[in-house]
């Protein structure tokens, strides 16, 4: 009976381990960029594809939350939600805002996550959850403000919500166009005889 004990115990540790490892490669994925700032960038080729389609599924990624400008460049300002978690419940902590630019050329386009701020949510007289003005957090200086523990998990959760965008932003680009043939046999209906 004494060996269920150890492993009951050695069960527990590698799971744990597990999730711990879970957790950080999910941090990794955020970068450092030439002005030290936190990114995720890559450069990706589609060979065959012009900067017009590429440029036109960027845009529809974005749909109508971004500004697009001229140039093959597409942006959009957003922002996510970070938790933190606590024994058994789960709070908003606050919010990171984040640009996400695509630019287009022939054959290949590029993403970038960047310009993350944290803000802080603090509870208003209504009992809501509200951003505290002014104090506006870049994420490279969250460890400043915050202890270690807090911070792993809101990188943790910006990686993870960065890498999932990622993914999407992949799978729209790599889309095929199913071009329809007009149907001759559709059956019109007049209204206006009566």
């Amino acid at each position: 009976m004494a060996y269920l004990y150890y492993m009951k115990k050695l069960f527990l540790s590698i799971a744990c381990f597990l999730a711990v490892q879970a957790a950080m490669a999910q941090k990794e994925v955020l970068q450092f960029d030439e002005n030290n700032k936190y990114v995720v960038y890559q450069v990706v080729d589609k060979s065959g594809m012009t900067a017009d389609t590429l440029y036109q599924r960027a845009a529809g990624f974005v749909g109508k939350s971004g500004s697009k400008k001229n140039g093959g460049t597409v942006t959009q300002k957003d922002k996510l939600v970070v938790y933190a978690s606590g024994l058994l419940t789960k709070k908003e902590v606050g919010e990171v805002t984040y640009v996400l630019t695509i630019e287009t050329k022939d054959q290949k386009y590029r993403y970038k996550f960047a310009d993350f701020v944290f803000k802080p949510y603090k509870r208003n007289r209504y009992g809501n959850m509200a951003t505290q003005p002014g104090l506006d957090v870049p994420l490279e200086k969250l460890w400043t403000k915050y202890d270690d523990k807090e911070t792993d998990g809101m990188l943790a959760q910006v990686g993870t919500f960065c890498k999932t965008n990622a993914a999407q932003l992949m799978l729209v680009m790599d889309k095929v166009q199913i071009l329809r043939k007009p149907e001759d046999n559709v059956k019109r209906v007049e209204t206006d005889k009566w």
